[in-house]
């Protein structure tokens, strides 16, 4: 993957949602993040995406994130024997993957003493591992690899690289062409759309996440802002945002800076864009903020580091320009796919279709606790706005420019 020479060292999160008013075709209310009850957006989160799910074990299952944030964090100081986890909301059951019995006797024992329903498996590979076997079918150039096109992901739950293909190219490969620690998967049908836009109104004038930024013939969403070593600033947001040639950035009509094509990255399971910041009054910016609203806003406590840290049945929100106006706060869903081999690897989560104008928002985990880290950029979600029941995707922070640290509140 190709890197920004310069960007190394602090990055600044902020967040701002859209003031635009909402659209006459917004659907049904969603979960959200008002910045007041973080218990009960994850409760609806959970109830939108699992509708049959008890209201015992959606507010358990919200109850419990940091908990189990906290087993990982213990299990991943032991990345060659830890193989990731993943929560069932509807059972309650924390399921994690170690590579021998006796690690998985510890890591039970650690999630029964947080309070954790654990169910801990002996897996063959660890999670860095299906990582690395991953990137060798993604870089590949055998008929698997041919045929996938990008379409490789990670699955915690068989502890095996997915490969998403069509029936028809499925039939085509020859036996012996799947090594056993892959698996096939059909190839999506849903009708997906990069949420990139041609026309819509800005809505402020700070570099936060969910600010309307524009290009010329277009526009989209910020994320995140990040420092290099030497002090220059960037604005990220999402790869396919750039649009293919040096393009100059601006928000309510003051300039932001340049992103250059080099610094636009749409491949595999990395969606993501940095405008280099030239505006000498937005680089003086320096909190990680998140918008509850025009005037209200949340710190960023956090950031995932790794992919292992990013779970299935994690309650996830959105900042973007355009999502917030459709409910009070900032939209949530819960993630379903860490690694969704359909959409080229990038992160699934359900419970709310963003719409054209949100690439590039930020994603953040929305705990128990309202400690709201940073997961990634909005990318793309099922075709058209506020379509229920919502599918998106977005692009993890840990896949792209690793050396960034980011700047929290």
């Amino acid at each position: 993957m190709r890197s920004i020479r310069l960007l190394t060292g602090a990055v600044v999160l902020a967040l701002i949602a859209s003031t635009l008013s909402a659209p006459a075709y917004a659907a049904d209310p969603v979960a959200a993040d008002s910045g007041q009850d973080e218990i009960q957006a994850a409760i609806l989160a959970y109830r939108t995406v699992y509708p049959t799910i008890s209201d015992g074990a959606a507010r358990l299952a919200a109850s419990q994130q940091d908990a189990r944030k906290q087993l990982h964090e213990q299990l991943a100081k032991e990345p060659q024997t830890y193989g990731g986890g993943h929560f069932d909301p509807l059972s309650g059951v924390t399921h994690v993957a170690l590579t021998d019995q006796a690690s998985a006797d510890r890591a039970a024992t650690v999630g029964r003493s947080l309070g954790l329903t654990v169910q801990a498996r002996v897996v063959e590979r660890s999670y860095d591992e299906l990582e690395r076997l991953a990137d060798t079918v993604r870089a590949g150039a055998d008929q698997l690899a041919v045929l996938a096109k990008g379409r490789v992901g990670v699955e915690v739950e068989s502890n095996k690289v997915t490969v998403a293909l069509t029936a028809q190219e499925e039939a085509s490969l020859p036996k012996g062409a799947v090594p056993s620690w892959a698996t096939i998967v059909p190839a999506s049908v849903d009708e997906v759309e990069e949420d990139v836009c041609t026309s819509r109104a800005n809505c402020n004038d700070n570099l936060r996440s969910g600010l309307v930024i524009r290009r010329s013939g277009g526009g989209c969403s910020l994320g995140f802002t990040a420092r290099s070593s030497t002090g220059t600033r960037w604005a990220l947001t999402s790869g396919h945002c750039g649009g293919g040639s040096v393009t100059n950035w601006s928000t309510a009509g003051t300039p932001i800076g340049p992103m250059h094509p080099v610094n636009a990255l749409n491949s595999g399971a990395v969606d993501a864009g940095a405008i280099q910041v030239t505006n000498a009054g937005y680089a003086a910016d320096t909190l990680g903020r998140i918008a509850i609203s025009a005037s209200t806003w949340v710190p960023v406590k956090g950031r995932a580091h790794t992919m292992s840290f990013i779970w299935v049945g994690d309650v996830v929100c959105v900042s973007a320009r355009y999502a917030a106006p459709a409910t009070f706060g900032n939209p949530c869903g819960v993630i379903t796919k860490t690694s969704d081999a359909s959409q080229r690897g990038l992160v699934r989560y359900e419970g709310y279709d963003p719409c054209p104008g949100d690439s590039g928002g930020g994603v953040y985990w929305l705990p128990s606790s309202g400690k709201r880290y940073a997961f990634g950029l909005h990318s793309r979600s099922v075709s058209g706005c506020n379509v229920r029941p919502g599918k998106a995707w977005f692009s993890a922070l840990p896949r792209f420019w690793p050396g960034l640290a980011y700047d929290l509140a």
